[in-house]
């Protein structure tokens, strides 16, 4: 029930937006605000959602931290595909509003859709040589556009139309991130990997543009695609007492989900690197993805590009800002700025908010202890 209620809130929030890929990882408020950096910068809870290399990297030895459930929402949005759909519908069936139609699909012909909801928690022990958690995450992501459009001509008298397609995936993992270090060279190296248990279910929705109706979402039912293993691996190096470098290689055992209308979502491995230049009362990060995502359906390929600051007061409050640009070739997606603030009050409070051009944003919130 909670996984078809997630399905169908990204599905109903999809329907709203016009949107592009998301890039590499959502994790928490703090590395959302910095710009999506995480590989390099990531606190123990976030690494054992992020990178599993930077579990050891933490200066209170003997001690546990949660994540207590957080939740983010991001659309990166260029279009207006509910005003353009409700005014199609809207002038359907009057012969003199036919040249008004046509624009419509072509202004629709290659929009796509991609929102997430991300729900996830985390509990980690650091022991003096060895730290372990636990964690627990769900993506749900929408995809969706419009195919076989029909605009008429010449050669072709036929009535404008359409079809508007949605697939989300609602992907729920548990994972068991396991980390130590060593000395190398003078140097701390910080190793970890991150085995998960994933479980896949989709909901699809095919409708044509003169009947389409996001109230149709509710009746319909989540498929199961199954379920499968694979882990993580990272490492990150402090090469200076200020200066550290990240790496992970996330999906190491491949998969792929065929849901029954013959969509295919992959699960391919993805490498990403991070620099991280820590001062104390500031941070400076910058991240890079060495492989490409392929889209879920309809929405752009992603290869994210984040960089990240962060300026610390005492140790109570921290002010964020970032920056990230999806590199991947053809991609359209805006560039994004971000911001957010961190409290301590007897208690982790995080905040972060993502916009860009076009109505495009993202909002991160989040709470949790270290003790």
């Amino acid at each position: 029930m909670i996984k078809r209620s997630l399905l169908t809130a990204g599905l109903i929030a999809a329907s709203i937006s016009n949107v592009h890929s998301l890039p590499y990882g959502f994790f928490d408020a703090r590395s959302v605000a910095m710009g999506n950096v995480s590989m390099a910068t990531g606190g123990v809870t976030t690494a054992a959602l992020s990178n599993p290399g930077m579990l050891s990297v933490n200066e209170n030895k003997d001690s546990f931290a949660l994540l207590l459930p957080a939740l983010g929402v991001q659309a990166i949005d260029d279009g207006n595909i509910v005003d353009l759909v409700d005014e199609f519908q809207a002038i359907e069936g009057d012969i003199a509003s036919i040249p008004r139609q046509i624009e419509i699909l072509e202004q629709l012909d290659g929009a796509n859709i991609i929102v997430a909801v991300i729900p996830n928690m985390a509990f980690v022990s650091s022991g003096k040589d060895f730290t372990w958690g636990i964690t627990a995450r769900s993506d749900v992501v929408v995809s969706g556009g419009l195919t076989d459009i029909i605009i008429p001509d010449l050669t072709n008298l036929v009535l404008p139309d359409a079809t508007v397609e949605a697939l989300g995936v609602a992907i729920t993992e548990i994972g068991v991130p396991l980390g130590t270090d060593f000395s190398v060279a003078g140097m701390q190296l910080s190793v970890g990997i991150t085995p998960r248990f994933v479980q896949v279910d989709s909901i699809e929705y095919n409708e044509p543009i003169s009947t389409a109706d996001i109230e149709d979402i509710k009746n319909l039912d989540a498929e199961d695609l199954g379920r499968f293993t694979t882990f993580d691996a990272g490492v990150a190096l402090n090469i200076f007492d200020t200066f550290r470098i990240g790496m992970v290689a996330k999906n190491l055992i491949e998969n792929t989900k065929t849901t029954s209308l013959g969509n295919k979502i992959d699960f391919d491995t993805h490498l990403r690197v991070g620099a991280a230049f820590d001062a104390g009362f500031m941070t400076i990060a910058a991240d890079m993805d060495l492989t490409e995502r392929e889209p879920i359906a309809f929405e752009n390929p992603s290869k994210s590009l984040a960089v990240g600051a962060e300026f610390d007061a005492f140790s109570i409050m921290q002010l964020r800002l970032g920056y990230q640009s999806n590199l991947a070739s053809g991609a359209t997606d805006p560039d994004l700025l971000s911001v957010g603030l961190g409290f301590w009050l007897g208690f982790n409070l995080d905040v972060a908010l993502v916009a860009g051009e076009d109505s495009s944003f993202g909002a991160f919130f989040q709470t949790g202890f270290h003790f």
